[in-house]
């Protein structure tokens, strides 16, 4: 892994310095954004353990003393407390496929942009003449091997 690391390196550095730098620029900035959208994630499956921990312990509550609750006629009271912790089961989940949403929709677009970004890097050398098609193909998949 890392003899591939040093090797592809020297060969995006060879065929243009920049583009070595790119790379490097494009990691960190893949890096900082993914850490940044999931960081909500955390927090978010916390809450979403503790809420269906609070929702189950409820519900076995209600098993156990199904028989007070209905001698005293505390039914509309337990059913209003279930749906209001079932409501909070259902907010985070919904919550938490928002983020989910957020994190794959940039690491998708992050995984088909690094197949354009070499390309854009090492085109105006191609169109100026001073290296050839295969220089890109070989920038492009030096570029996705890293």
């Amino acid at each position: 892994s890392i003899i591939d690391l040093v090797s592809f390196s020297l060969i995006l550095y060879s065929i243009q310095p920049q583009l070595f730098a790119t790379i490097i620029g494009y990691a960190i900035f893949g890096t900082v954004v993914t850490t940044y959208i999931g960081s909500s994630l955390l927090p978010l499956n916390f809450d979403k353990l503790r809420r269906e921990a609070d929702l189950r312990y409820l519900l076995v509550r209600i098993r156990e003393n199904a028989e007070s609750i209905a001698f005293y006629g505390g039914e509309d009271v337990e059913g209003k407390e279930v749906a209001s912790r079932l409501a909070r089961v259902v907010d985070n989940r919904r919550d938490i496929n928002v983020a989910q949403r957020n994190l794959e929709f940039f690491t998708t677009c992050y995984q088909y942009l690094i197949q354009v970004v070499p390309v854009a890097v090492v085109a105006p050398q191609y169109f100026a003449g001073t290296i050839q098609l295969g220089v890109i193909s070989q920038s492009v998949g030096a570029f996705n091997h890293i």
